[in-house]
């Protein structure tokens, strides 16, 4: 996660008031979290969980009470702010031997009662305000008042604990897990096409899910066979052949690229000169955000395929179509809820359903061991360590796309950024449940994992609590 520190954001915001601002949105205050297909092309379950109050709603300390300090500051003195244009004035500093001039030290002044001292050089430094030498920490404002009494600092925040939450499990695994299997092929309707259609032509964004089925003839086998597939960024593909998972390809990239997946199977089991139904599971994994009306985003494949250096695509028998499932079958039968679970037969052996691909999982659970009964403040979080990649339901609520991905930091974070934080840690294990989908007892939680779960056994639920 990027982290921008707490005092370069109270600097920053300081010396937008200092120079006479009179609004600050932070975009963002709060940060959030993206329900169930509402996150953007590769973003996300949380985001802004850097700024002032975390996804959840804790308070992200000291940023939270240093940042809450200047704005009740600002507020109770915003007459004063708000009636006249600053007089800004440059201040002298010590280069070491004598008072110099420069051009990033200065006062704002906003009569009778408040002053704000800027250093903008990278170092701390002392400065010569009203016959009185103070040293001004590296870029940083201080905001004082007509008797020369300091009523703010956005560099000194050391009384702040910073370690003001702590995660305490609520319901442990393993869970009383029962699972079914997301067939790969259904009675479900679907569309024929000589090739591949677009994700969203079909699916109209109602599920992220579509399958692709055609028959295909192998005139050989090897354990390297290539499948090549034209489709887009922010996007995933489960390869089956005959119900047999072979291989998955992904894209977690936020753009609006198109891609040549380049996936190699292992066909040597399968037989020559036979159909054999290739499946093609697209995952669509957010659509990109902001994209302007002459470059739309699109999903799935977008393109052609080819397996083994053959074309599939039928324009002159018309015998061998392209057949498209919108969604899933667990999905058509919302077997999430209290009403569609009794639809399917589930498996109370669920750990033969270890790592096994497109696979449900539904469980019960109670609060029975809640540490503080107000979960606004306190708020409930599912430990997703031990998944892979998926949806969770709770009482068939979508708490979002999880995604047990490691983290990669980047050697130049971004501008605003100092330093990185979770590298090589899933980028998020924790997501949270609002509190009114939730009750104090016999609560449904499903799960489908698209990728196939090592460990469900580690599921559990967790409550953040405010220790401070």
């Amino acid at each position: 996660m990027n982290v921008r520190t707490t005092a370069d954001i109270a600097n920053a915001v300081a010396g937008w008031f200092a120079g006479g601002g009179a609004y600050h949105a932070y975009y963002m205050w709060h940060g959030g979290n993206n329900y169930g297909r509402t996150a953007a092309s590769a973003i996300a379950t949380k985001y802004a969980d850097d700024v002032c109050l975390h996804s959840d709603g804790t308070p992200n300390e000291p940023k939270y009470t240093q940042l809450s300090r200047l704005q009740h500051l600002i507020a109770d003195r915003a007459e004063v702010l708000l009636s006249q244009n600053p007089n800004r004035t440059m201040l002298p500093y010590w280069n070491g031997m004598a008072w110099a001039n420069g051009t990033q030290q200065f006062v704002y002044s906003y009569p009778p009662s408040m002053y704000f001292v800027v250093n903008q050089f990278q170092n701390p430094i002392s400065v010569l305000y009203r016959n009185q030498n103070i040293t001004v920490s590296a870029k940083s404002v201080r905001i004082y008042d007509d008797n020369m009494i300091i009523l703010y600092d956005s560099a000194n925040y050391s009384d702040i604990n910073s370690n003001n939450t702590e995660i305490v499990p609520i319901v442990a695994g393993p869970l009383e897990w029962r699972t079914w299997s997301e067939p790969t092929v259904s009675s479900l309707p679907f569309v024929s096409s000589p090739k591949p259609i677009e994700q969203l032509i079909i699916t109209e964004d109602e599920t992220i899910y579509l399958w692709y089925r055609r028959n295909v003839t192998l005139n050989h086998t090897s354990s390297q066979i290539l499948l090549q597939v034209q489709t887009r960024q922010g996007n995933a593909l489960l390869i089956f052949m005959d119900g047999k998972y072979l291989a998955e390809f992904n894209n977690h990239e936020a753009g609006l690229d198109y891609i040549d997946a380049k996936i190699l199977l292992d066909l040597s089991n399968f037989t020559i000169n036979q159909q054999h139904l290739l499946e093609i599971l697209s995952i669509s994994l957010g659509l990109h955000s902001g994209v302007p009306a002459y470059n739309l985003d699109y999903k799935g494949i977008v393109g052609n395929v080819w397996l083994d250096g053959q074309l599939l695509v039928d324009n002159q028998t018309e015998t061998n179509f392209w057949q498209h499932q919108k969604g899933l079958v667990g999905e058509n039968l919302q077997i999430f809820t209290e009403k569609g679970s009794v639809e399917v037969p589930w498996n109370s052996d669920w750990t033969k359903s270890i790592n096994k691909t497109i696979t449900w999982f539904q469980a019960r659970f109670d609060l029975d061991h809640l540490i503080r009964e107000d979960t606004n403040t306190n708020p409930i979080l599912l430990d997703a360590q031990g998944l892979n990649r998926g949806h969770i339901f709770i009482n068939g609520n979508d708490i979002g796309l999880y995604w047990l991905i490691q983290a990669v930091c980047q050697t130049t974070p971004g501008w605003c950024t100092q330093t990185q934080t979770g590298c090589v840690e899933p980028t998020q294990r924790y997501y949270h449940i609002p509190p009114d989908w939730v009750m104090p007892k016999n609560n449904l939680i499903t799960v489908f994992d698209d990728l196939g779960a090592p460990s469900p056994g580690s599921v559990g639920l967790v409550q953040r609590i405010i220790i401070n």
